[in-house]
């Protein structure tokens, strides 16, 4: 039987993949679709010939993909995040349904999605949604891997704004504090969780 399926989200930088960990720490099976997306375009899959050959060599290197370059060029592009995602949305959609419909021993399960709101998983028991004020996903945005500014508000303004994010959420996690905060509200929820199968 597959196992009640809770949507993980939030905004970028928000600490999703740290909420994600401390589940998986409690014996949770999860799912980030982040990591999804970078195994279907790896060097010599499918995914990433055609990748090569819908963008050409203007983006990758010696070593593979350049993620940087393409991702700051995704939020200033329509037309070329389009292309992309057609590449790499349906081969993630497809490892997703593997994954969850995949028997396991546990009371549910997480799948975690930066555009869980945008692209409506189906089956889901309910929404996760890590929250953190704007100014602070954009200083650790920042902080965390080099990217600029412009880019950070270009990928906010891609994804549901955060008003829009609490009002679907059924569940809240605050992250504005520190990691320990975060990590005893996983803790509270996953007991909350547990005993609403």
């Amino acid at each position: 039987m597959t196992l009640p399926t809770f949507g993980l989200t939030g905004g970028i930088a928000s600490g999703k993949s740290q909420a994600l960990a401390y589940f998986a720490e409690l014996g949770i099976p999860t799912c980030d679709t982040d990591q999804y997306a970078r195994e279907v375009i790896a060097p010599g899959t499918p995914g990433d010939h055609a990748l090569r050959a819908a963008l050409g060599p203007e983006f990758f290197t010696a070593d593979g993909l350049d993620r940087g370059r393409l991702r700051n060029a995704l939020f200033a592009d329509p037309r070329l995040r389009q292309v992309v995602e057609s590449i790499i949305h349906p081969r993630v959609r497809d490892a997703v349904s593997a994954w969850q419909n995949t028997p396991k021993q546990a009371p549910y399960q997480i799948l975690c999605s930066p555009l869980l709101l945008e692209t409506k998983p189906r089956a889901l028991r309910g929404v996760i949604v890590v929250d953190v004020p704007e100014s602070q996903q954009q200083s650790r945005g920042a902080q965390r891997d080099g990217t600029t500014p412009e880019a950070i508000e270009q990928i906010m303004a891609a994804q549901s704004d955060r008003a829009t994010r609490l009002a679907k959420a059924d569940f809240i996690l605050d992250n504005s504090g520190s990691k320990d905060a975060l990590r005893a509200q996983v803790q509270a929820l996953h007991h909350k969780l547990k005993e609403s199968r």
